[in-house]
């Protein structure tokens, strides 16, 4: 899916989107226009401290609701264990789905738990569990072979 860039300016209710755009160039040059100090001592007006850039997905979902896939989480060890699988409904937040580590080895609440060691997250789309978990686990022998489960936080 081709990525947008979209100028995001505040917080909670003073959110807004700044505009829409179809290069990083393009969406920076308005950021820092916004950004800009103005005449008369006014200059970023945000909490934040100004307009950001984001990249964003364009027609996240679409293809996968035309073609029968449902949203699931899956969470899974490194030897391929896994502790959850869920279907869950459409949702705003995450339509474009995610790929991340959970790292509860460095969590305070988890620190000294042997229990709880460090799990790939994924929120995919998937026809069924089995294809979901099939996803997850072809992430995680990607990451393994790679030595990013043990280097770094992975984000998709």
């Amino acid at each position: 899916m081709a990525p947008v860039w979209v100028v995001e300016e505040g917080e909670y209710s003073d959110y807004r989107v700044v505009g829409v755009f179809s290069s990083k160039e393009n969406a920076q040059l308005i950021a820092d226009a916004v950004n800009a100090p103005r005449e008369g001592g006014y200059g970023v007006t945000s909490v934040t401290g100004g307009a950001t850039v984001a990249e964003w997905t364009l027609d996240p979902a679409v293809h996968e609701l035309r073609h029968g896939f449902t949203p699931f989480l899956v969470d899974m060890r490194e030897d391929g264990t896994v502790e959850r699988c869920e279907r869950w409904d459409v949702s705003g937040y995450e339509l474009a789905g995610y790929v991340r580590m959970w790292r509860r080895t460095q969590a305070p609440a988890f620190r000294e738990n042997p229990d709880k060691p460090d799990i790939l997250q994924t929120f995919t789309w998937a026809m069924d569990a089995q294809h979901a978990v099939k996803s997850t686990n072809e992430h995680r022998t990607r990451m393994i072979a790679s030595g990013e489960w043990a280097a770094g936080t992975p984000e998709s």
